[in-house]
């Protein structure tokens, strides 16, 4: 038997518990009523012309943003109808062994998770918190970790019943990022608010501490596409920090270069070496001596954390399109990084300075020039890296506060939250 026929199999058996699972809930829960999904377009103007722009949930595009569909409809008995439109989504969680799977955290209203690209969703985990974060078992999709206030819930029979696992004691201070090692998944790492990386090797038994870090955890990635001893750590305030050990050692990327759009690096280098040699009273011809020249080289650029607003993290994702890059938005636009360059690559918006916040941002997966980003007000598509930009406006009054491309590509997903403007 082929190595490859043999895998299918084993995936196909590893997945067998988990397809019953589905059955007989929706067996349970049958007769089944579906309603709500609401295609929305917009006009010659680019405004929609639906009054559920003005509600939030979770919505689905599969021309990358040109139309969006509202996928809220919650399944129910009966005749009752149920969404959810209100709801401000926090994250959102795809599960490696399914395409059409995905997981959304809320706000004030649980989890909701679809087996069928959210056409349909099932809740549960309401009443407990915020939702932070959630990470779904690589290797064992019916196992779900979900980090909810100050508290880790751990399902393995497919969000049907949940166990605490970890529980943030300290005041004050909550869970706020997970994930996990795909190619060891007994190991799951989580963030806090108050900066604590902690590490499960026994599949969220038990804990240990592997750093403090100086400020709140507000996002972890593990390349697993490519290596998945590299992780990366995002701090709300303080900036990017990269290990490429599994946690045991830390790299600041703020002090690597960051080539800025509104300066030409190479320009100035030529004139500080230029006037350079003119304090050194040598000729255009020569030389300069190696000590100044590797001065001036060193000075090329700006270090990334020496920008003001670049350590405020707004959105933070992986670009899967390479081996192992990343890409940034914070106060200052969005940058991209591709760790072997060395040099963080600021992209230029349309998004006016200061005047609109930028909630999220994506790399198709399939097509690294391609780059999505989301705003309080509306969508920008480019397809050239970044250098000539679409404008779209958004199917909701929400701001765009995640966005995701679903595993298989059909589908880009955005999570629509409610600001607080008071």
């Amino acid at each position: 038997m082929g190595k490859f026929t043999l895998k299918r199999q084993i995936k196909s058996m590893q997945n067998k518990n988990r397809h019953l699972l589905k059955f007989f809930t929706l067996i349970l829960v049958a007769p089944l009523v579906l309603s709500g999904c609401v295609q929305i377009k917009k006009d010659g103007n680019g405004t929609s012309n639906s009054s559920a722009a003005t509600a939030g949930g979770l919505f689905r595009s599969s021309d990358l943003g040109e139309t969006w569909d509202r996928v809220t409809t919650i399944y129910t008995l009966g005749e009752k109808k149920m969404n959810f439109n209100a709801a401000s989504i926090t994250t959102i969680a795809l599960d490696a062994l399914d395409d059409k799977a995905i997981y959304i955290g809320t706000q004030l209203d649980g989890v909701f998770y679809s087996y069928n690209y959210g056409e349909g969703w099932f809740n549960t985990l309401h009443g407990k918190g915020i939702v932070n974060d959630i990470a779904i078992d690589p290797k064992a999709n019916c196992t779900i970790f979900a980090a909810v206030h100050n508290t880790i819930y751990k399902s393995t029979d497919c969000s049907r019943t949940w166990k605490s696992t970890y529980f943030e004691a300290l005041p004050g201070q909550y869970v706020t990022a997970l994930a996990i090692d795909a190619s060891k998944n007994n190991i799951v790492y989580a963030g806090t608010s108050g900066g604590t990386f902690v590490k499960s090797s026994d599949y969220g038994k038990s804990w240990d501490v592997l750093n403090r870090f100086d400020d709140s955890i507000k996002e972890i990635i593990i390349q697993n596409h490519s290596d998945s001893n590299i992780l990366y750590v995002v701090n709300q305030k303080k900036g990017i920090f990269r290990s490429s050990d599994g946690g045991l050692h830390w790299e600041d990327l703020m002090q690597l270069d960051v080539d800025l759009v509104d300066i030409d690096e190479d320009t100035k280098l030529a004139d500080a070496i230029k006037l350079r040699k003119e304090k050194l009273k040598l000729a255009e011809t020569d030389q300069l001596p190696a000590g100044d020249l590797e001065k001036l080289l060193s000075d090329k650029y700006k270090t990334f954390g020496a920008v003001s607003g670049t350590k405020v993290s707004l959105s933070f994702s992986s670009d899967m399109s390479n081996k192992d890059a990343v890409i940034y938005a914070n106060k200052l636009g969005i940058f991209r990084l591709k760790y072997s360059d060395g040099v963080w690559q600021q992209l230029k918006l349309l998004t006016p300075d200061k005047k609109d916040t930028i909630y999220s941002v994506v790399v198709n997966p399939q097509d690294t020039k391609e780059i999505i980003y989301g705003t309080t007000n509306a969508m920008y598509h480019s397809i050239d890296g970044g250098v000539n930009w679409k404008i779209s406006s958004l199917p909701t009054a929400f701001a765009a506060k995640v966005l995701k491309f679903s595993l298989d590509n059909k589908f880009l997903y955005m999570g629509a939250y409610k600001l607080n403007t008071k």
